[in-house]
């Protein structure tokens, strides 16, 4: 991934932060969406390194560069959604659909969209014809739609799978992570 690439992760999680904090140290400009203030952080190289993890970075509150949702969204080129889900149960589905669509609505033709969550059967077809009907635009054609479910056991040296539309690969995608 080139250090021009623009990436948005919308969740202030422990698994948002910590996708973010390993791009934004590898070069790429980050902007780490706080969904319950509907405001994206700059994240920078230097405060990924100075805070190791989410909750380090809120206790400390550090001063940090501040957007809109829709302008952290609509300048990237890869939106991960990593969001918290703090509902049990039925209103479960419904929550992360709400900020699915909160995720999407700004994106721009040629990104992609890496979706983080484990979903059910029929989940991906959900979500990418979520994508269709809220953006407009066609997913494996105006847009990327990746799969890749946070999993708590892969190790250091274990091999990343990303699911895609068709087996479409995309390079600077899989050097990210």
């Amino acid at each position: 991934m080139s250090s021009g690439s623009s990436v948005a992760v919308y969740g202030l999680s422990t698994e948002g932060y910590r996708i973010a904090s390993s791009i934004a140290i590898k070069g790429s400009k980050v902007s780490l969406i706080d969904e319950s203030v509907r405001m994206a952080i700059s994240l920078k190289a230097d405060i990924a390194r100075t805070y190791p993890n989410v909750s380090s970075l809120v206790e400390d509150e550090p001063l940090l560069d501040l957007e809109p949702i829709d302008v952290a969204v609509s300048n990237s080129s890869y939106v991960y959604f990593a969001p918290r889900v703090r509902k049990v149960g039925p209103d479960v589905k419904s929550d992360v659909t709400t900020k699915f669509k909160d995720a999407i609505k700004a994106l721009k033709r040629g990104a992609s969209v890496v979706y983080m969550l484990p979903t059910g059967i029929g989940g991906n077809n959900e979500n990418i014809a979520l994508i269709e009907h809220v953006t407009g635009m066609k997913v494996d054609k105006d847009v990327s739609y990746y799969y890749l479910p946070m999993s708590s056991f892969a190790g250091p040296g274990s091999e990343t799978l990303i699911g895609s539309v068709k087996s479409k690969q995309d390079n600077a995608l899989s050097k990210m992570l």
